[in-house]
């Protein structure tokens, strides 16, 4: 946002403002709250609760600047808002936007140095906080009921102590809120109006049992044409909500004949939408009925003019989190989702909603913030970029705090890649993920890339975030079919994935000759050549000429964004009789914590008689969610960019298990070998003998100490003073022994490894710096007590006793004033318990002796 033009408090006059922006003698709904709301502005926060069109995302914002006469930030949940809002009121106005009404999103900025009310998206408003810039002196949360995570962390740095917006008028506005434990979590006031409305009749299809994607558009095609049918009379605007762009699409394609029929204009409503094809939707229509296909964002965000029937798909796309992956999945919307759905159709008369799922089914009341489904990794970065990081970040004023779980989990991965350090600060890696226009996960990709692959990846980033096949269904007319066929054969000669299927596409593709989606292609070519601009790459994919090496590719993905590794499930492998699934429609893989189902990738075009070999391993670079039964999901995966098994491995991946860990001695110095095997999700990714480093060979020199096999006499000194330490820690009316002072617990082995890994062993090479007396610590110092005391306490109560060639382990029991004595050798074993008199003394302690089931007490 550094580039855009500073906003001032220049400009028209207040009184100007207002009165050209608000038209004529028309008066909203939200008029009637104008005096109370001017009147408490400034005095307190405030939350505005007021039906969808009735004019409180116009008017509050101007009434704002009327009043406190400097520059207003309006924060809206979608780009369609900004864009429709600040349209609308500079037409008001007879101005351009970007005069005194502008709107800033991600890659458009209609904004000037005159702009007083300014219309911006989360992110951008983030971008805001962030920056040293901030000339506003009020700020109004648009829909805040959507509650997407960058308003809600937007909220929580305004009502904190943030250098520039500190005490200025906050204002909340929503179409359906339940405002008491909201304005309890705002310490805010509700200001409440009801607008106009009619009745309207609710009608259910019941050839599902709840929202489904399934045949979604034949499902609206149905719809329509039986209410065409049966309303003859009623020439009112239709809306019909879908999910997302791809929907809306193959709806549009299934209704051409419908609307045909009936002269009907199908107009798309969505974010992507170009400003001036947008605002097609909310002006008058020119006299053809119209059918709004748009996803969710005309259910509070805009208000589209003159509709009477809604048609209610009852789903969208809602982000949520998996396996550490943010992503989207198709789900049903809430009950408060679909009443303002159906309300849509009642604005201007009475209306009528279908929903296209049975009367039976029951939704969840309301949707969950999404700062409590999704991964919070950008969230963490976003808040230490404002300054919000640590303890501060912990002790935040939040209306729906992040879970504690999820929070850790994304500093975890935060500190692992190296974008924030140990106390949460933003790293200048982090610092460099922050200016790409893009989300953590896909900056870590591109920060700092090889040479070689920076273009590749930029295209591959793209083809990311605008999620969707690039390529369209074969034409059904046989000429036109074959002829695509064959330009795409040649296209993709010599292509095996999908990856590089989507990136030949990208690069060289053409819309026509190669039945590619066109608007998918011209945005993923847009979107990358930003992303080569600030990677140093050249500008225009289309011109790169080089693809990216796949090798070299798949070693830099599975380095930056290792859970991307996924295997095919061994149960998918095999069917009975040893033979390999074909003609299966998806098949599990899993990463060892996620599974997804994914299609065996088939060339856009009629294969010839080959017989490919379908991967069992590789990278699931996409993935998306659909509603399955009730509350849960399932995972569909894509982009599969397949990689040998020995990658993953090399990678280190998955579990590791080492098996016959051995020495071996040469020239002198020591090697600890043994056999390891890596599996990843049950399928084993390689095994082989090698020396040991790391967490195995710690693991394995631990188990050879305590063997005897390595340091000669380390073991019994080291198990002695563990006994020791532990007997010391729990004696009871220790005066001696310093307050708080504690033993490890769990197993020696354990212990011994956590010892290791302190004295820096990671390598065999490590072991020639190591001698018996290290794995020893200073029992004085650890537990603040003297060494006389210590050495009684040894000679008192011994971890083992020996009697004829007989060996017993000694558990002490200080509170219980019990030592119990248990055969160690084949010797005791066979032998009766001891008698009493050849027993030490321990003190006085009563002594009890063990054998499996058998217990005797020896002395009282």
């Amino acid at each position: 946002m550094s580039s855009s033009p500073p906003l001032t408090s220049a400009g028209t006059p207040a009184r100007t403002l207002r009165a050209s922006a608000e038209p004529g003698s028309e008066r909203n709904p939200i008029d009637a709250l104008e005096g109370a709301f001017l009147d408490r502005l400034g005095q307190r926060r405030l939350v505005v609760v007021a039906p969808t069109g009735s004019g409180k995302s116009t008017r509050l914002p101007v009434w704002m600047h009327a009043q406190l006469g400097g520059p207003i930030l309006v924060v809206e949940p979608r780009r369609v808002a900004c864009r429709s809002l600040a349209t609308y009121l500079a037409e008001q106005r007879g101005e351009a936007v970007g005069e005194h009404f502008g709107y800033r999103v991600r890659f458009d900025d209609c904004s000037g140095p005159r702009t007083q009310i300014l219309f911006v998206t989360t992110g951008v408003a983030l971008r805001l906080l962030a920056s040293d810039d901030w000339p506003f002196v009020a700020v109004l949360i648009d829909e805040f009921h959507e509650r997407s995570w960058e308003v809600d962390l937007v909220v929580t740095l305004l009502m904190g102590p943030h250098r520039a917006s500190q005490g200025q008028p906050l204002v909340f506005t929503s179409a359906t809120l339940d405002v008491g434990p909201l304005t309890t979590a705002l310490d805010a006031e509700a200001l409440e109006t009801h607008g106009r409305s009619y009745p309207v009749v609710v009608s259910t299809v019941d050839s599902v049992a709840e929202p489904s994607g399934r045949d979604l558009e034949v499902r609206v095609c149905d719809a329509l044409a039986e209410s065409l049918r049966e309303f003859p009379e009623d020439r009112g605007e239709i809306l019909v909500f879908l999910p997302g762009k791809a929907e809306l699409e193959r709806t549009a394609g299934a209704l051409q004949g419908l609307a045909r029929q009936h002269d009907l204009e199908l107009v798309p409503v969505h974010g992507t939408l170009p400003p001036e094809q947008l605002m097609r939707a909310f002006r008058p229509g020119s006299g053809r009925r119209r059918v709004f296909l748009s996803t969710n964002v005309a259910e509070t965000s805009v208000t589209l003019p003159g509709v009477t029937l809604v048609v209610d798909s009852g789903l969208e796309r809602r982000r949520i989190h998996r396996g550490g992956r943010s992503a989207l999945a198709l789900v049903p919307i809430s009950q408060a989702s679909m009443e303002q759905r159906a309300g849509r159709a009642g604005r201007v008369a009475a209306g009528r909603c279908v929903r296209l799922w049975s009367r039976a089914y029951r939704a969840k009341a309301e949707t969950t913030p999404e700062i409590e489904r999704v991964e919070l990794d950008d969230l963490l970065l976003r808040a230490a970029a404002c300054g919000l990081f640590g303890g501060a970040f912990d002790a935040a004023r939040w209306v729906s705090a992040p879970p504690a779980f999820a929070v850790e989990r994304a500093r975890e991965r935060a500190r692992r890649r190296g974008t924030l350090d140990a106390d949460g600060r933003l790293t200048k890696r982090g610092h460099s993920l922050l200016h790409l226009p893009v989300g953590a996960l896909e900056a870590m990709l591109l920060v700092d890339p090889p040479p070689a692959l920076a273009g590749g990846l930029a295209d591959l980033v793209a083809l990311l975030e605008r999620s969707g096949d690039l390529f369209l269904p074969l034409p059904s007319a046989e000429a036109e079919r074959q002829t695509l066929a064959e330009a795409r054969e040649a296209l993709l000669s010599g292509v095996g994935d999908e990856v590089f299927a989507q990136l030949r596409a990208l690069r060289f593709g053409h819309p026509r000759r190669h039945g590619l989606h066109g608007t998918r292609l011209s945005e993923a070519r847009a979107l990358s050549a930003r992303l080569r601009a600030d990677l140093g790459a050249p500008p225009d994919p289309t011109l790169d000429l080089e693809l990216p090496d796949p090798d070299a590719l798949v070693a830099h993905l599975l380095e930056r964004w290792p859970e991307a590794g996924f295997v095919m499930r061994p149960r998918a492998q095999k069917v009975k009789g040893g033979k390999e699934q074909r003609g299966v429609d998806s098949k599990p893989w899993s990463n060892g914590e996620l599974e997804l189902q994914v299609r065996d990738w088939e060339p856009p075009y009629p294969a010839r008689d080959e017989r490919r070999t379908p991967p069992t391993c590789g990278l699931l670079l996409g993935h998306f969610w659909l509603a399955a039964t009730g509350t849960q999901v399932r995972g569909i995966g894509r982009l599969l960019l397949p990689c040998s098994p020995r990658r993953l491995f090399d990678a280190g991946l998955g579990e590791v298990e080492v098996e016959a860990a051995k020495l071996v001695k040469e020239r002198g110095n020591v090697h600890v070998v043994a056999s390891v095997r890596r599996s990843l999700a049950g399928v084993v990714l390689h095994a082989e003998e090698q020396e040991l480093e790391g967490v195995p060979l710690r693991t394995a020199v631990a188990g050879l100490i305590l063997e005897g096999r390595l340091f000669k006499g380390a073991a019994a000194a080291f198990l002695d003073q563990l006994h020791l330490w532990r007997l010391a820690a729990t004696w009871p009316d220790a005066e001696w022994r310093r307050a708080g002072a504690a033993a490890p617990s769990g197993e020696p082995v354990v212990f011994l490894q956590q010892r290791l890994e302190q004295l820096g062993l990671e390598s065999c090479a490590d072991l020639s710096l190591l001698n018996a007396g290290d794995f020893l610590v200073d029992l004085e110092a650890e537990l603040g007590a003297p060494a006389w005391e210590l050495e009684k306490l040894a000679t008192d109560f011994p971890r083992e006793w020996s009697h004829q060639g007989r060996n017993y382990g000694c558990t002490v029991r200080p509170l219980q004033r019990k030592v119990i004595l248990e055969p160690l050798n084949g010797e005791a074993k066979r032998a009766p318990e001891p008698a009493a008199q050849f027993v030490p003394r321990f003190r006085g302690f009563s002594v009890e002796y063990v054998k499996a089931s058998r217990r005797v007490m020896i002395r009282g």
